[in-house]
């Protein structure tokens, strides 16, 4: 197989990756009085012992499914199939560290020398889709040599990952997985649906083949169906082998855990009974093997029917008394409260354990899902702000001294969710007291030890690094950008796509009294666009507008060059490879208009 040299930011070729998260510690000094006695603040990693125990189901080891498949656990967050053709091999999912990707390229190696004809991504999450250079090269791609397989969603949602939300996304994604936290924190951890795994710059590439609903293809003498099968994501594939009797089920089973019917990190609704029908569609193909993108093999036709049941029933438990109760009234805050899983629901392990997803977060977002935020309560509906209430709370609780003194004896007595809760409120009313962040830190920390639950675990220990200045928030945002966002993702954006996220950057307070269209023409793809800046808004335009105040020509490379930020438009005016149709002044101003700054995003210390 050709190899390809990977572009590499220096950063991360020069610095250990923790290192580099870790570098802006920072000592605090100032304290207002002796009420807190900081050796009391101390608390001991540790983990749940069943959370522990689940990390052996993570083991590096490929198995041998059936015959000619193959499943790689534990290198990446997402195993990697390798089913063995005639005269090539199918590769499902890539994982999302592309050297780790590499060492199982290498595994498979042992087993068969064969070359890559094709490859498939389940969904676009980058556990799936980031290592893609560990087993095909541009080249290769290109050529036609080496196709990749996804459903026709996958761009959109990619797109959507890496550049829609893709700052906030990233660093909540940080916070979920536990992006910088010390060895002493991840020591016999694990990441609930997979092994801990450091994310590196991603290698995308972007399908070659795509399809709506079903689509039946011939490999390297390998049949295969896929089938749009919704759930945890809108572009997610099953695969079926037929001949095999073998299923890849992408992430309709998210794991050996409950799945995330919602992410804290952050998605777009999950709609549970969609998840359900599609668990349905994989029982009725009737397969005698399924092999997972997050779990072991799953092996026996009554085996599969089991699990595929169970996994089915649980999510629809949830919705359904999600729906029972809240049509008797009951809100968010209420409903967590009494839609809980049965005795046989809740240990059926390791399948719908909470190590991953949680049935509290589920119900919260299917109560959304369906009703939206407002609960009812016309106090919600324009509510004081809430620094100004955080204030007033403080005050007519006695001032912020006896604030911090209670919530410091909760947190001494054992009741860590009122500490911080309590301290929570003297944070957001100052967001420089050290004392009250130290107390709300040593509280998460607390918590989170001990969790079953690595989303739930993973968020308060973030949270204590970024409240006590253990953790450097822009250097978080700035790493995790080559995970979501790398020149190989977003060179892989469809020109369209990547003109049209621009309306959501525009800064309207420098545009208010603005009415501009600029023009773009790709002179090698026959392509061209509009985008109108009226009056603080953006309107894209799919096709080059009548009446544009300038017009920019260059072709797919330079914008290429662009995405990758190695060199500015008015560099490329002066250099001759962009023509201007008017004022190149004009095209300055144009993009003056727009908010281009990176900041560090906080999220626990607000």
């Amino acid at each position: 197989m050709a190899t390809e040299k990977i572009a590499v930011d220096p950063i991360w070729a020069t610095m250990d990756v923790a290192q580099f998260y870790l570098s802006a510690h920072v000592t605090l000094k100032y304290w207002r009085n002796e009420m807190i006695d900081k050796k009391q603040l101390e608390v001991k990693p540790s983990i749940h012992p069943e959370l522990k125990e689940h990390t052996k189901h993570f083991e590096r080891k490929v198995y041998k499914v059936t015959d000619r498949v193959y499943q790689a656990v534990g290198w990446n967050l997402a195993n990697t199939l390798m089913i063995e053709g005639d005269d090539g091999i199918i590769i499902v999912d890539v994982g999302e560290t592309t050297s780790h990707s590499r060492l199982v390229r290498e595994e498979f190696r042992k087993i068969t020398d064969k070359p890559v004809k094709a490859i498939i991504y389940t969904h676009f999450h980058g556990d799936h889709i980031n290592g893609t250079k560990a087993y095909a090269t541009e080249e290769e791609v290109k050529s036609g040599k080496v196709q990749i397989i996804a459903h026709e969603n996958l761009m959109k949602e990619q797109v959507y990952q890496s550049s829609t939300v893709g700052p906030i996304l990233s660093v909540r994604t940080g916070f979920s997985f536990g992006l910088v936290l010390k060895k002493e924190d991840t020591e016999d951890m694990n990441a609930g649906i997979g092994p801990v795994v450091v994310p590196e710059y991603s290698t995308f590439m972007a399908p070659t083949i795509t399809y709506s609903d079903e689509l039946e293809i011939t490999v390297a003498g390998v049949k295969m169906h896929l089938y749009y099968a919704p759930g945890e994501a809108d572009d997610e594939s099953i695969v079926y082998f037929p001949e095999l009797k073998t299923l890849c089920c992408g992430d309709v089973i998210h794991g050996p855990t409950l799945p995330n019917i919602h992410t804290i990190r952050g998605t777009r609704y999950r709609d549970p009974m969609q998840w359900v029908d599609s668990l349905d569609l994989c029982r009725s193909l009737k397969a005698e093997y399924i092999a997972g993108s997050h779990a072991r093999p799953i092996i026996g036709a009554d085996k599969v029917e089991e699990v595929l049941r169970y996994y089915r029933d649980g999510i629809q438990y949830v919705h359904d008394q999600t729906i029972r109760y809240m049509n008797k009234g009951l809100i968010p805050d209420e409903l967590v409260e009494v839609v809980k899983f049965p005795p046989h629901l809740a240990d059926y392990k390791p399948w719908l354990r909470e190590y991953y997803g949680t049935v509290k977060h589920a119900v919260r977002e299917i109560y959304v899902g369906y009703l939206g935020w407002f609960e009812g309560d016309p106090v919600a509906l324009d509510p004081t702000p809430r620094v100004e209430k955080a204030r007033r709370m403080v005050e007519m609780m006695g001032g912020r001294d006896r604030v911090l003194e209670t919530a410091y004896e909760a947190f001494k007595k054992d009741d860590p969710q009122w500490a911080a809760e309590l301290t929570a409120l003297l944070v957001r009313m100052d967001n420089e007291d050290k004392e009250a962040r130290l107390v709300k830190a040593a509280a998460y920390r607390k918590l989170a030890y001990a969790c079953m639950n690595i989303n739930w675990r993973n968020w308060y220990l973030m949270s204590a690094y970024e409240l006590d200045d253990t953790m450097d928030g822009m250097g978080l945002r700035l790493s995790a950008k080559y995970a979501f966002s790398s020149a190989d993702v977003l060179k892989s954006f469809p020109t369209s796509l990547w003109v049209k996220e621009w309306t959501t950057r525009i800064d309207p307070e420098k545009c208010l009294d603005v009415h501009m269209t600029l023009g773009l023409q790709i002179t090698d793809k026959d392509e061209a666009f509009g985008l109108e800046i009226r009056r603080g808004v953006v309107q894209y335009h799919p096709r080059l507008p009548e009446d544009c105040d300038v017009i920019v020509k260059f072709e797919r490379q330079i914008l290429e060059e662009l995405i990758m930020e190695e060199s500015s438009i008015e560099q490329k005016v002066e250099e001759g490879k962009i023509e201007v149709d008017g004022q190149a002044a004009d095209v300055a101003r144009f993009f003056s208009y727009f908010d281009l700054e990176e900041v560090p995003i906080l999220l626990a210390s607000r």
